[in-house]
């Protein structure tokens, strides 16, 4: 089998299981979401009965999950149990999340890169000591207190950026909630590309390189930083998953309108294939970031043979 049909199988299986586990853990949690529907008032057991086989809650929870991925093939993301398609709430929610989580990942990309490349080129000078310092300072400032102090100096004091909404558009009302969110990663992956390229510049196929006159500029940029991208690259896919969820958090501080305030309704309503339906997607996406990331190792580096 291809390679990269056995990764694109891999990568199913991961999805269907994961989406059942958290299709289990979400349908198994106590509540009522038609009791929650009727609010104060009692529903009858004949329109409460009639809800439930509608929404097929009479039915045991893997045929429930069955019809669930029936619907996800044909493209039905679901109903909500007020009549709302959650492919409505996704439009409305999932590009502000897109947005604000791609946003902070070129943030992250270009800073961390630029940081620990230029850092490598001279070890433990004045700027290697800064970025290090700079790093430090990123990894122990928790996101949520980062955005707070930047909403009010920069926001609110300063008037550099908006502080709440999306009305100003992209990139005004992302960049700085971007830029919080981004700061967590911006150390690792400067420190990655700077002991990668450390060691990528020692290696043997670049003094080779060196012997052959190839320019210095050359040499850094073609062989040194190609080959030392592999595992930056690899972290960066990874890390994708983690900016979508911390972008959840960072929502509710900008006020912004994504999927952070989707999910909160959702869990407090008890709408649960809003939640399914969050969670899936995060997870599908953070599958499709690792499966490109293996194509890209096959085009940064040729002697990965495997996908």
């Amino acid at each position: 089998m291809h390679p990269i049909a056995n990764r694109l199988i891999q990568a199913a299986v991961v999805f269907f299981g994961t989406s059942l586990l958290v299709f289990l853990a979400v349908f198994a949690l106590p509540g009522d979401p038609l009791g929650s529907l009727a609010g104060d008032a009692d529903l009858t057991d004949t329109v409460r009965k009639n809800l439930e086989e509608r929404y097929h809650l009479d039915q045991p929870v893997l045929v429930q999950y069955g019809l669930y991925v029936w619907g996800l093939l044909q493209g039905d993301l679901g109903t909500t149990v007020t009549g709302e398609d959650v492919a409505n709430i996704f439009a409305n929610a999932w590009p502000i999340t897109v947005q604000l989580a791609l946003t902070a990942w070129i943030i992250e990309l270009v800073a961390g890169i630029a940081l620990g490349a230029t850092a490598a080129l001279r070890p433990g000078g004045i700027f290697d000591r800064i970025a290090t310092s700079v790093t430090i300072v990123t990894l122990a400032v928790p996101t949520f207190v980062l955005a707070f102090f930047a909403q009010q100096v920069l926001g609110l004091q300063l008037g550099l950026f908006p502080v709440a909404g999306a009305s100003a558009g992209w990139p005004v009302a992302f960049v700085l909630p971007a830029a919080c969110i981004a700061a967590l990663g911006i150390g690792p992956i400067a420190r990655l590309t700077r002991t990668s390229v450390l060691q990528t510049i020692n290696a043997d196929f670049v003094r080779t390189a060196r012997s052959r006159g190839i320019t210095p500029q050359r040499l850094y940029v073609r062989h040194v930083m190609r080959n030392a991208l592999v595992p930056v690259v690899t972290y960066l896919g990874l890390d994708l998953g983690a900016l979508m969820g911390g972008a959840v958090l960072v929502e509710g501080i900008f006020n912004l309108p994504g999927v952070g305030r989707a999910l909160f309704t959702a869990v407090n309503t008890q709408q649960g294939s809003v939640v399914v339906g969050i969670v899936t997607a995060g997870v599908f996406v953070v599958l499709v970031a690792n499966v490109l990331v293996d194509l890209l190792h096959r085009i940064l580096d040729p002697r990965i043979s495997h996908v």
